[in-house]
């Protein structure tokens, strides 16, 4: 007897072709969402009680207030912006109508499958709000909707495309895209049966992650932190002169502000464009303010759902920073000789100890060069640092190395000591009252990193790393 198997030609792939600003064609693989939310919530190995986020009730997105978990800032039900977002779409006589929220997470990063970069794509992913942390770490988690293609493929260096040009031919990709998941907005949700209750699926996107040159693209903004960009970061309306602030008061923008361009490049294209300019952003039509897109913030839209990331902020840049700058102190000497090698062997006296979670560090160049080196990895030196530095002799050769006084010492110690410290507290999921608490502190921890490292650290990673708060 044959065994009767689901029909599962609504996940197949559709090649659309979309059409770019020289009237070329590329191809698109999109999938459609509806049919990809529907084999996530139908899955019976994925919609599993233990796989949920704990105090949340997946069927009317509830937060369970006296739940222990639900007093930290954990998982995506326990931010401030869910029950806004989840009234939205669902609001209180749904109780009675069985629509149940579901929000979006998407994800999208520029992939490279060769070494020159020819062969790259950019897949646009997503998993579901009410799937916990560790479930959200696991690929089995999460769908494809869709690969924008290296649209920069078969053009040589002299590429004359403007970059304007350029960001809007990328958004036209993302607009087809995400074309399923306005349709299905539009129609009202899906119907679906999820743990054998019938109900009707309200979806939006509640935020986007990607990483900093991804999600300047996304939202049309400059790149670069130059003196030249009036508004460097892109959520909020900070100068260049700001970005020093370690406990700025920001402003940040609109859906309205953006509307109001839009107007007024129907009736003064060249003055929009000088404030386009302004705003530090390109002219061109955002696939993610289009009609029928369901975000959960419609205050700010997309531009304050695109939170920054730790890894490329620290690892890949204050982190670095900090290490250029002991280089530029302490060179190719005998004592950064004599320091390389007390990291070769706290290095693997670490590897020796029975506590496995220490952030694993590099030999492959010395301690303090950020080269051949990940971003992890720099984590990890920097611990294997404040190891060497706590010791007697490391100590007393760093000191000489950099060359600090007594007071200055001191204070480049208490702040290694503070900035891994709140490495990890961004990690965890912290008491919501703490949290609150949290800003002076991390300001205090900004201000030494600008008084120990004041020749090298990038204040636009600064203001990125005061927005994790």
């Amino acid at each position: 007897m044959e065994l009767a198997h689901p029909d599962i030609t609504a996940l197949r792939p559709v090649n659309k072709q979309v059409t770019l600003h020289d009237n070329t064609l590329v191809t698109v693989p999109v999938f459609d969402a509806r049919a990809m939310i529907i084999d996530m919530i139908t899955n019976r190995d994925l919609m599993k009680k233990e796989n949920f986020a704990a105090g949340y009730d997946i069927y009317t997105g509830n937060v369970n207030d006296n739940h222990e978990a639900n007093k930290h800032y954990g998982e995506i039900h326990t931010g401030d912006e869910w029950i806004p977002a989840r009234d939205r779409f669902c609001r209180p006589h749904d109780t009675f109508t069985n629509n149940v929220p579901v929000g979006m997470v998407i994800f999208g990063d520029k992939s490279h499958t060769d070494l020159h970069g020819a062969l790259a794509l950019t897949p646009i992913i997503f998993t579901l709000t009410f799937f916990n942390q560790k479930c959200r770490n696991d690929p089995k988690f999460w769908r494809v909707l869709g690969y924008i293609p290296n649209l920069g493929y078969g053009k040589n260096e002299s590429n004359k495309t403007t970059t304007v040009n350029k960001v809007q031919d990328e958004h036209d990709c993302l607009s087809c895209v995400f074309e399923s998941i306005r349709r299905t907005h539009k129609k009202g949700g899906l119907s679906a049966s999820v743990l054998g209750r019938d109900v009707k699926v309200k979806i939006w996107i509640h935020y986007f992650i990607g990483d900093t040159e991804g999600n300047n693209k996304w939202l049309g903004h400059y790149s670069g932190n130059k003196s030249q960009v009036q508004r460097p970061y892109r959520d909020c309306c900070c100068n260049f002169d700001n970005l020093s602030d370690p406990n700025p008061n920001c402003v940040y923008t609109t859906m309205d502000e953006m509307r109001e361009l839009k107007v007024l490049k129907t009736i003064d294209e060249k003055m929009a464009l000088t404030r386009f300019k302004e705003l530090s952003r390109y002219p061109i039509s955002n696939a993610l303010t289009k009609k029928y897109m369901p975000l959960s913030d419609m205050q700010h839209g997309p531009y304050c759902m695109m939170p920054p990331e730790l890894l490329h902020t620290s690892g890949s840049g204050l982190i670095k920073y900090m290490f250029q700058s002991m280089q530029f102190y302490i060179g190719e000497t005998k004592l950064r000789d004599d320091i390389d090698k007390m990291h070769i062997r706290v290095l693997l006296d670490v590897k020796r100890q029975s506590d496995r979670d220490f952030p694993r560090g590099s030999m492959r160049n010395g301690i303090i060069d950020d080269t051949k080196c990940q971003s992890e990895e720099r984590k990890g030196n920097l611990f294997l640092l404040l190891c060497i530095a706590s010791t007697r002799l490391g100590g007393k050769k760093l000191q000489t190395a950099l060359p600090y006084d007594d007071n200055t010492w001191k204070k480049w110690l208490k702040f290694v000591k503070l900035y891994l410290s709140m490495e990890e507290w961004f990690h965890n999921s912290n008491p919501k009252e703490e949290v609150d608490q949290s800003r002076p502190l991390i300001g205090k921890v900004l201000r030494l990193l600008q008084e120990c490292f004041q020749e090298m650290v990038s204040e636009t990673d600064i203001i990125f790393l005061k927005c994790m708060a």
